[in-house]
């Protein structure tokens, strides 16, 4: 994510993009950007969860590769850290 955080000859802030040699965001605020890259964040951290669910849905193995576990196995593996070690 190439961007910078430019102040304006206003005072105010703009973002440009070196991905697509522009400006994304003009007169901003601190909050508003703040705003802004919240915003940007919770949406793609829901397209990750979202391609992330659908590879759970097609079997976990395509979704980790390699050391997937079974509901079993985590619940085991949960088990035994939550105990203490007089619990075992």
């Amino acid at each position: 994510m190439g961007h910078q955080i430019i102040e304006q000859p206003d005072g105010l802030l703009a973002v440009f993009s070196s991905v697509v040699s522009s400006f994304v965001v003009t007169d901003a605020t601190p909050e508003e950007l703040i705003d802004w890259y919240a915003d940007e964040a919770a949406r793609d951290a829901r397209e990750r969860t979202k391609r992330l669910l659908d590879r759970v849905a097609q079997g976990a193995h395509t979704a980790y590769a390699q050391h997937a576990l079974t509901w079993e196995e985590a619940s085991q593996i949960d088990q035994e850290c939550s105990s203490g070690p007089d619990e075992s």
